[in-house]
């Protein structure tokens, strides 16, 4: 594939992998794609800079043309907006098709690169086509009957709008080609040079009509022409990054190309005809009940309000594309662990905008302004993060391809949300549109969870983000009734609680961008030796199989069909008695390239011994460099080799390969019918992914082996494993921790399957979890006895590299595991405190040092 990649800025360079191995690889090999959080933050920058651009020139432009012209001129540039319409949903559709033929090219005659040029040339063509002949039979009678009949403009204007309507109608046809453009570089997760072009754009459209008027051409011909050449420029920067990007320029156009797509974005025309509807008949209906002035007195807070907004658009763009390629089931997992994000990301902004919206309000426009408007803002507030979580299954339900149900949605509540509206308004002002906009943003969220899934663990998961936004609401109502220092405290507290939620659930991203941009901005040593962008690394698969007909197929299946093709699956049954082997020799009959079956008829290992005795046949037998887990029962996403191994050479672009890696990743836990429990492990089991250091981990394993992708250097470092240990994975990681890195990706990368059978499994970290364990460690004996396994593994740990650790660490580990009930209690407190020697969360450590106080 072409380069790409040399527009992107420094900021982007630091968070992605050299060019080699982050653009796409054909012929079945999968693209080393960039991480979501980091197109998410692409696209908050490409609509947080508009945004601030708009509030410097609104007062520039004010001064120069005056408000009467600039009134003119921000209707038709709302009327060239509404004309999106008429591309008949051709963007969403070729942002679909393009992500989903991205894995596999449905025509099995034309490679990737030609179906999706396909895509993209077909509709290019009919957008420009239906919107010549829409400009000309719609949009020109519509203009002109909005002029005579609508506005009340002065002679002056109305000529000046008659004759803008030429230019719009001269450029329209190549402007609302940009939805297919948009759409081209979302479906191939280009975001950076789709917010680029963009940018650019947008730039021109409000700096050259600024410019026009600056060198005294104030009239509408003059601003509506340089704000349509703006406009051309970024479809031009957008059109030539497509072409770059699709790699294979010449014009297709096939009607049994283009006709999918024009099914498809029926139902998108549906909503965005809809939708406009949906969300300004409240300012028509207010302005014809209660007059013009209560209509800004709504606007104002309401498009204040609607900038919150800017955090869900972003990460819902990010992920379309992701929703599309993946299956149903990993898409759901996916929209769970976003609406989470943007639960715990939107509380605070939400809970503070509640706050200090009526001081703001009255500082920025005076108090009576306030008085009419507060309430307003703040009851939107509730609506907006309501619609936040929306966002998610919204993008679902579209890239699923069911964009019809979307479309059924907004009309039923167009049916609902239009009589209420205009009975509340009369009843309660401009209060009462505002509450039912919330009820209807409720409904809509209601219907589109109930498309996608009743999964009502993960929705019972938002409650307290809900219930800390209604006090919050409730409370800000009764500030004249409470002290003021009652307020604060109260609001201190709840705003406090927020920001924990807040830093529950988005901890892991922080931290894992932090290491991002830690990681772009360091020197890669001269002469370390890293992977080879030109080549492509084969993935060693190690199963350990005992017993499991009942799962196995579907696991193998998934692993066989991974995005990334260069795979080698290696398992070892332990005995099986249930039908395991016969399963296992059918597929690598079918199978032999990928598939290694090891049949080597000793006796039972266990899962810990004959994982051990496959990590030594791949340290011996294979020469992967990379080496991955898999357990029997679960199902691996179609792209959780790629995600982990993109990972994986980020790190040894600057470690090198002599350094000991390991990744690992989130998991989405599910009952045995693969139904979602909780789309994050670490938020089931309240585990802090974070806590990556050797002392911690001699205490809590933080490493779930299913997820671990390995390079040699760890394998050959931690091999052999002893015979006490706790886990196979646990050595791992403490020899990771110990002697190399420890990457954790905060993205859910399989199905976690819980069932009666399973080894571990996940136990959901609750009030029933922490009376269990109460119970458990009880007894001091328990306690200890307990507590002595871990010591014996530090001291197998202690025993294999005293040599190699340095003089601290063994001290430390000597330490740790000579603490007994006859310790010390100064000792046992230092263990804690002194040498961190913890557990994770506060509750665990408390019960922690409890018990190691009672000794």
């Amino acid at each position: 594939m072409a380069d790409t990649r040399g527009a992107l800025t420094n900021y982007s360079q630091a968070l992605c992998l050299p060019l080699g191995e982050a653009l796409c690889l054909s012929h079945g090999a999968a693209s080393l794609k960039r991480h979501i959080a980091v197109s998410a933050l692409f696209n908050i920058a490409g609509r947080a800079l508009p945004a601030l651009l708009l509030l410097v020139t609104t007062p520039i432009y004010l001064h120069l043309i005056g408000v009467s012209r600039y009134g003119a001129m921000a209707i038709l540039w709302l009327a060239l907006g509404y004309f999106g319409v008429f591309d008949l949903g051709l963007g969403r559709a070729v942002a679909q098709r393009i992500a989903r033929v991205t894995v596999k090219a449905p025509d099995p005659f034309t490679t990737i690169e030609q179906q999706r040029s396909k895509i993209f040339w077909s509709a290019m063509i009919a957008s420009l086509v239906i919107a010549s002949l829409a400009s000309g039979v719609l949009f020109w009678p519509l203009l002109e009957l909005m002029i005579h009949r609508v506005l009340h403009l002065t002679p002056e204007l109305r000529v000046e709008a008659e004759h803008s309507i030429w230019v719009l109608l001269t450029f329209l046809p190549i402007a609302t080609t940009l939805s297919v453009l948009i759409g081209t570089l979302e479906g191939t997760e280009h975001f950076d040079l789709l917010n680029l072009g963009q940018l650019v754009g947008l730039v021109g459209y409000q700096l050259l009509p600024l410019t026009v008027a600056t060198l005294g051409h104030i009239t509408l011909p003059w601003l509506v022409g340089a704000a349509m050449l703006g406009r051309l420029s970024g479809a031009g920067v957008l059109f030539w990054f497509c072409e770059k990007v699709l790699d294979y320029p010449r014009p297709q156009f096939e009607w049994r190309v283009l006709r999918p797509l024009l099914r498809y974005g029926g139902w998108i025309t549906v909503s965005a005809i809809v939708s406009p509807i949906l969300n300004v008949t409240d300012r028509f209906f207010i302005g014809a009940r209660l007059g013009l002035a209560y209509v800004t007195h709504y606007v104002v807070p309401f498009n204040m309000v609607m900038y919150a907004g800017i955090l869900p658009q972003s990460l819902a763009a990010a992920l379309f594309p992701r929703y599309a390629r993946l299956g149903e089931g990993e898409a759901k997992a996916m929209m769970w662990s976003a609406i989470r994000i943007i639960a715990a990301g939107m509380t605070p902004i939400v809970i503070l905008g509640i706050w200090l919206m009526h001081g703001f309000l009255t500082w920025w426009l005076g108090a009576t302004f306030a008085a009419q408007s507060a309430l307003v803002g703040e009851l939107l507030l509730l609506g907006i993060w309501i619609n936040a979580l929306a966002h998610a299954p919204y993008g679902l339900l579209q890239a699923q391809g069911q964009a019809e149900l979307t479309a059924k949605f907004h009309l039923l509540e167009l049916v609902v949300y239009l009589p209420l509206l205009w009975w509340s308004i009369a009843r309660w002002g401009i209060s009462g549109a505002a509450a039912v906009w919330d009820g209807r943003v409720f409904l809509d969220l209601v219907l589109l969870l109930l498309a996608t899934q009743r999964i009502w663990t993960p929705v019972l998961s938002l409650t307290p983000s809900l219930l800390l936004i209604v006090v919050a609401f409730v409370v800000n109502l009764q500030h004249g009734q409470i002290s003021t220092i009652g307020f604060i405290i109260f609001a201190a507290i709840i705003l406090l609680w927020s920001l924990m939620q807040a830093q529950r659930f988005t901890k892991g991203w922080a931290a894992y961008l932090r290491k991002r941009l830690k990681d772009g901005r360091r020197v890669v040593p001269s002469g370390s030796s890293t992977t080879d962008s030109a080549s492509l690394p084969t993935v060693a698969v190690l199963m350990a199989v005992y017993n499991g007909a009942r799962f196995l197929e579907a696991q193998l299946l998934s692993i066989l069909t991974q995005s990334y093709a260069q795979i080698r699956l290696y398992i070892r049954d332990d005995g099986s008695t249930d039908g395991s082997v016969e399963i296992l020799q059918a597929m690598a009959d079918q199978n032999p390239k990928e598939i290694i079956f090891l049949q080597d008829h000793e006796k039972h290992l266990g899962v810990i011994g004959n994982f051990h005795r496959l990590l030594q046949i791949a340290d011996q037998l294979g020469t992967e460099p990379y080496i991955m887990l898999a357990d029997q029962d679960d199902v691996w996403f179609a792209d959780k080799v790629e995600i982990t191994l993109l990972e994986m050479l980020q790190t040894e672009r600057w470690a090198g390969k002599e350094t000991p890696v390991l990744v690992h990743t989130d998991l989405c836990v599910t009952n045995d019918r693969l139904q979602i429990r909780d789309p994050s492990f670490w938020h089931y089991q309240h585990l802090d992914p974070s806590r990556d250091d050797l002392r911690q981990l001699c205490m809590q394993n933080m490493v779930t082996g299913c997820t671990v992708m390995m390079n040699r250097a760890l394998l050959k470092k931690a091999l052999p494993i002893p015979d006490n240990v706790l886990m196979h994975d646990w050595w791992l990681a403490l020899t990771a921790s110990a002697f190399g890195i420890i990457r954790f990706i905060p993205q859910a990368t399989m199905f976690y399957r819980q069932h009666d059978k399973n080894d571990t499994g996940a136990k959901r970290f609750g009030l029933d979890y922490v009376l269990r364990a109460v119970m458990r460690v009880r007894s001091s004996t328990t306690f200890w006895q307990l507590l002595a396994r871990n010591q014996r593994q530090a001291e197998a740990f202690l025993a294999r590299f005293h040599k190699d650790l340095s003089a601290v660490r063994v001290n430390d580990l000597q330490r740790f595991s000579s603490l007994s009930a006859r310790t010390p209690i100064v000792e046992r407190m230092r263990a804690v405190f002194i040498r961190k020697f913890c557990r994770h969360g506060w509750i665990r450590n408390i019960g922690l040092i409890m018990r190691l106080a009672i000794g």
